[in-house]
This record gives structure tokens, C-alpha cells and sequence, in this order.
């Protein structure tokens, strides 16, 4: 956790000094969705691991997603390795739209049926942090998430950091969404999402 925190804090000085070159690198990845979401969401992952590679000296990036995929392994899509102190972690790279973000598929599918015992509406702070502590929620905590962010009608785009302690910390409500054609598993048409505010 502490390899991808200092690893944020390298991207945001990079970004503040030369914000064209995260432009240039955002817009080419969002313009593939004019093509469609599985094209843009591939070279997201392809995108950035080369914007490591090539801007960020002190890192180099290794692009796994697809050999992930296949094997069903894991979610992340790229390795970040600090080329100084040699250690390396994971990153799961996500392209959104703006509004509500899926941050992790729980491939494991531990989280989804261990909130339906919980209730459909979760309030209580000191439910919410047994939820968080618990081994069903044990990957919330591993996973190291960047969503690239964009607004197709405004022409915007950005990258969002998520902090996993913040989260944590300022979850106030967890709340199941039952109804909408935005939500659901595509198969079945059965809802499955939970909301976290």
C-alpha cells in the first residue's frame, strides 16, 4: 500500500508540471470509445503502462491484464515496479464514465452475498466498520485502483485516486439499489449492486 501511495504522490508532481502529457495520454484512450467500451477499456490498460514506461523513469510498468484474464487469476492489469528500491505492486486500471464507480468485480463473489445478510439498508457506523473488517471484505483493502474518469459531453477527462482508509473511514451508509436498467446482471436482469456513500 505504501508503494502505490508513493507511487500517487510521483504521478500528481509528474501530472502538475506536465498536465499535457496525461491530457494527450486520456483523450487517446476516450476517443476509443467512440469505437466501444471494450476497446477503450483495453488500451486504458495499454495507455497508461506505456505513460509509466515512458514518463515516470523512476518505474517501469508491465501490462498483465490479458494474460490475467485468460487465466482468471486476478483483476489487476498492470505491475508497477520502483525501479530504485525494486519492489513492485499491482494496479487495476477502471474507465468510467462520471457518476457511480464500480471499484471491484469481487470475482470471488464474497462481498455481494455477505452485504444481502446484512440488510438492504446499512447505517449503523459500527456495522459498517464490522462489514469492512470482515474476511469477505478482506480484498476491499489489497487491491490498488485507479479509475480514469470522463465526461463525454464536456470533453473532460481526469484520474481519481482512491483511498481505501478514506472510504473506510466515511462510509455512512450502504444502501442495495433494487430497481434501474443501468444496474443488474446482464444475464438475468437481477439486480446486484450495492451502493457505498
Amino acid at each position: 500500500m505504501e508503494e502505490y501511495k508513493n507511487f500517487n504522490k510521483r504521478l500528481k508532481i509528474l501530472v502538475s508540471k506536465r498536465r499535457d502529457l496525461i491530457v494527450n495520454t486520456l483523450s487517446n484512450i476516450f476517443t476509443m470509445r467512440l469505437i466501444g467500451n471494450k476497446t477503450h477499456e483495453d488500451l486504458a490498460e495499454i495507455g497508461m503502462a506505456e505513460f509509466i514506461n515512458q514518463f515516470m523513469y523512476d518505474f517501469k510498468s508491465i501490462h498483465v491484464g490479458k494474460d490475467f484474464f485468460r487465466a482468471k487469476e486476478r483483476e489487476e492489469d498492470i505491475v508497477i515496479i520502483n525501479e530504485v528500491t525494486k519492489s513492485q505492486f499491482p494496479l487495476s486500471l477502471k474507465a468510467y464514465g462520471d457518476g457511480p464507480l464500480q471499484l471491484s468485480t469481487d470475482s470471488d463473489q464474497k462481498m455481494f452475498p455477505y452485504l444481502e445478510s446484512q440488510g438492504k439498508e446499512i447505517t449503523n457506523k459500527d456495522q459498517i466498520a464490522v462489514i469492512f473488517a470482515t474476511h469477505e471484505f478482506a480484498d476491499f483493502n489489497n487491491i490498488n485502483v485507479m479509475p480514469l474518469i470522463y465526461n463525454e459531453k464536456n470533453k473532460q477527462c481526469n484520474i481519481m485516486v482512491f483511498d481505501h482508509a478514506k472510504a473506510i473511514k466515511n462510509t455512512a451508509r450502504i444502501l442495495y439499489i433494487g430497481k434501474g436498467e443501468n444496474y443488474g446482471n446482464k444475464k438475468t436482469g437481477t439486480p446486484n449492486l450495492y451502493v457505498f456513500r
